[in-house]
């Protein structure tokens, strides 16, 4: 909720200062003066102030006219004076009777992009200025930064933004610039359209429907929200996930393979946590814990064997030798041949990569062929018709091959290469598999292998030194399975941890999924259509007060998708709703959006909303409308007003049939020329005021 209290415009001249004052009560107000005398510079002065010119389009250049920015006089008869400096200021209050008033230079001044924020009624009961603070606009994160004064305003309003979708795939708040058309329409362009009109600069997806949906408060927009919250929630834990996996794949990688560790987090796995580590140990598949079991025993075994001189063991050693020999000849083979199957699969796997990539490329190519097809296109079917695609003359059918069968037509021919793409992507996940498998057992043979050969260099020199020495080769066999099983075991460690991650991971992502697939659907709420169906009412019922004659104003409805007005029309037995374009009068449209933006405002009132309570027209009485229609619009905005808010009017109609039909509903503020006129002692006062 939002008031104004009291607006004031200053510009300075060498000579003279030019002011207004302008105080505003709660209900419906009314500026009355002449054209071109300065109502529209008062209103705009208010969006300058809340630095909110970007509503009007993405020009950042100050909505002011020169009376505020170059040369200025007192009437049209008088000569210009230079503005050497000049300021606006507004006092405002919400609805927890926090009362600010708001400083912004235009010219010769501060930067225009600072806005000073006062805490006080200093404007409207002169109290004196103590406490204030400074804020940036119409810079990146003015929105979401704490000194951007948008974030401080929208925090002030006791709006809690959505965040909205972009059509670059980025999020964004839901701007103030792109819900302020819908509280403010402006003389030049505010009337162009009965929604709006809304900046599009921002690139925001669907921005009519988020703005209303807002303002509105609908049930729909805050399941949007938290819809979206959740999917991104998902999505970092996806990420996550993919994270801590490729870490686990890595440590596993490094001496065999991994299974049972899902590509993505799920419930079962949140809950059961159960992988496979596995090594390629003796020509086999070994699980690492039972591996780690067989090579701990094995180490207690060589503990508790006693040494025994060389010249006892000798034969036993020569025997070992032996059998070594054979083993390492066998494993060299094998090694060789796995290297060979390695090579021959990563060639199977760069085929299936490049038939993949071709059958990309014909499904884009016959995609593009199919959408110029349904365009109407009859590029490349002429030959099939024997016709000439050049000039278009009949072919005998000689000049063709003969051809019995009969080619595919583009939709079967795209159904088919989706399904090889699917068939090829599907081979080449399993080659992708292969090559794990075949570079773990690789790995596996390689180690085996290195440790034969170290255990025949060590038994080879055992024979070497003299007989009655102890053997070492158990000790060194010890050492050796001593620190293949401290590898294993920090590999078991790294697992343990990464999978009470992973499995914190994968529960965060199942309530995550569980709480996304509990919210209602994309679509109106019962509560969301009883609002919708108030304000479709209180549209209709001021359109037949204003005198709409377009259609019937029991025609007019509200567009589900964005809230547009939409009219109703039966086409035999159906009712048909369409748009409303061009078929209404100028003068209609003027009444469409007199009527939505005020029953917007008026909503307020009977349902929990958004709208702050304030809603403001400069110069209503547009395309020549008559003014009994133009007052009929007041009075019920001066009714909605005192319910609920503040309506802020300017008007060039004549003072006495302003004052004769509103002297009741409203305060009226009357100017019989300029609005800005110079003071009568000069300007040092004033400069001594700004300049603190």
């Amino acid at each position: 909720m939002i008031r104004l209290r009291h607006l004031r415009l200053r510009s300075f001249t060498a000579e003279r200062t030019f002011k207004a004052d302008i105080p505003f009560g709660t209900g419906l107000n009314i500026i009355q003066a002449p054209n071109t005398s300065g109502k529209s510079t008062c209103l705009q002065a208010v969006i300058y102030v809340l630095g909110l010119e970007r509503a009007l389009g993405p020009q950042l250049a100050i909505p002011l006219p020169y009376a505020m920015r170059e040369r200025i006089h007192s009437a049209e008869d008088q000569p210009y004076e230079m503005v050497l400096q000049s300021f606006v200021e507004l006092e405002i209050e919400n609805d927890r009777g926090e009362i600010i008033v708001l400083h912004r230079d235009v010219v010769g001044g501060k930067d225009s992009k600072l806005i000073q924020v006062t805490f006080g009624a200093s404007l409207s009961e002169d109290a004196a200025r103590t406490r204030q603070r400074d804020f940036y606009v119409l810079d990146g994160g003015s929105a979401v930064q704490e000194d951007g004064f948008h974030f401080f305003l929208a925090s002030y309003l006791g709006w809690n933004l959505p965040v909205v979708a972009r059509y670059d795939g980025t999020e964004c708040p839901l701007y103030l610039e792109s819900i302020f058309p819908m509280l403010f329409v402006e003389q030049k362009r505010g009337w162009s359209t009965i929604q709006g009109p809304f900046p599009t600069f921002f690139r925001i997806q669907d921005v009519a429907r988020r703005v209303m949906e807002f303002l509105l408060n609908l049930d729909v927009a805050q399941f949007r929200r938290q819809r979206t919250e959740l999917r991104n929630s998902i999505a970092e834990l996806n990420s996550r996930w993919v994270q801590e996996r490729t870490k686990l794949v890595d440590a596993a990688t490094r001496i065999g393979r991994i299974r049972g560790l899902p590509q993505q987090p799920n419930a079962e796995f949140s809950q059961q946590p159960e992988i496979d580590l596995q090594l390629f140990h003796e020509g086999e598949w070994v699980r690492l814990s039972t591996l780690v079991s067989e090579i701990e025993e094995r180490s207690a075994e060589l503990e508790a064997m006693q040494l025994e001189t060389i010249d006892i063991i000798a034969p036993q050693i020569e025997a070992r030798i032996t059998t070594l020999r054979e083993q390492v000849d066998t494993e060299t083979a094998v090694i060789e041949a796995v290297r060979n199957e390695h090579a021959s699969e990563t060639q199977d796997s760069q085929a299936l990569t490049a038939r993949v990539r071709s059958l990309e490329v014909d499904l884009r190519r016959n995609q593009d062929a199919q959408k110029l097809q349904r365009l109407g296109s009859e590029l490349g079917t002429a030959s099939s018709e024997h016709v000439c695609p050049t000039c278009h003359q009949d072919v005998t059918n000689e000049l063709l091959p003969t051809i019995d069968a009969v080619g595919m037509a583009l939709d079967e021919n795209i159904a088919f290469v989706k399904s090889q793409l699917e068939l090829y992507r599907s081979a080449l996940g399993a080659s992708a598999e292969r090559l794990q498998e075949i570079a773990g057992r690789f790995r596996g043979v390689e180690r085996n292998l290195q440790e034969k050969q170290q255990e025949l260099r060590t038994l080879r020199q055992e024979l070497m030194r003299p007989g009655s020495a102890p053997s070492r080769a158990v000790i060194e066999n010890l050492v050796r399975q001593q620190n293949f099983l401290s590898q294993l075991r920090s590999i078991d460690d790294l697992a343990i941890s990464l999978m009470d991650e992973l499995q914190a991971i994968a529960s965060g992502w199942a309530k995550a999924t569980n709480a996304l697939r509990r919210l209602p659907t994309d679509n109106l709420t019962a509560n969301d259509l009883k609002k919708v169906d108030v304000l479709t009412n209180n549209i209709c019922q001021q359109l037949t007060a204003y005198g709409f004659r377009s259609f019937q104003p029991a025609e007019i409805a509200l567009s589900t998708d964005n809230f547009r007005p939409l009219v109703r029309e039966r086409s035999g037995s159906e009712i048909v709703e369409k748009e409303i374009n061009f078929e209404v009068s100028a003068s209609d449209a003027i009444r469409l959006k007199w009527a939505y933006l005020l029953a917007t405002f008026e909503l307020g009132s009977a349902h929990e909303t958004n709208h702050p309570g304030l809603v403001i027209f400069d110069e209503p009485g547009q395309q020549e409308i008559d003014s009994g229609s133009l007052f009929a619009f007041l009075k019920r905005a001066g009714a909605a007003a005192l319910a609920r808010g503040q309506v802020i009017v300017s008007t060039s109609e004549p003072l006495a049939l302003v004052q004769q039909e509103m002297g009741e509903h409203a305060q009226i503020i009357d100017f019989p020329g300029f609005i800005l006129q110079p003071t009568l002692d000069g300007s040092a006062d004033e400069f001594k005021d700004i300049l603190g």
